[in-house]
């Protein structure tokens, strides 16, 4: 990789990290939620998959069960998510999302759409076309679709 490449990947991190880190702080914020960015996004993981075991939400995170386990108690708490026995291996147990998570999680996608509408507003219509374009090709997906 030549230099420029990789000043332009260098450049593309700084960016891509500093609108997530606005879009997760913000989404929490606006939302006024009791929760984590990080059970943020647990709750989200969580819903979609409907309902999954806690080891599996340790590897799909890159922590310790015991890490999930403390996250999971704050949830349930909460009132955003509920375990259960896990009908197939009666040791585990597993995580569904409640409807006050659903809510919560819905609040938060929606304050996350308002601040991400907010930043497109420093943008004319025809560079938030050719942005939304060229995102959807650097991350190999079209039209909305994942």
């Amino acid at each position: 990789m030549d230099a420029s490449r990789e000043e332009q990947a260098r450049r593309i991190q700084i960016a891509l990290h500093h609108i997530r880190r606005c879009l997760d702080a913000a989404s929490v914020r606006a939302a006024e939620l009791p929760i984590t960015v990080p059970q943020m996004y647990m709750l989200y993981f969580i819903n979609k998959e409907e309902k999954c075991r806690l080891t599996h939400l340790a590897d799909r995170f890159g922590v310790k069960p015991s890490a999930i386990t403390v996250m999971i108690d704050r949830l349930e708490k909460a009132g955003f998510v509920m375990r259960f026995p896990d009908p197939d291996d009666r040791r585990s147990m597993l995580a569904g999302i409640t409807p006050a998570g659903k809510e919560a999680l819905e609040r938060a996608l929606r304050a996350r759409n308002e601040v991400l509408t907010g930043h497109l507003s420093r943008l004319d219509e025809e560079e938030v076309s050719i942005f939304l374009r060229l995102l959807e090709k650097f991350a190999g997906v079209s039209e909305g679709k994942q």
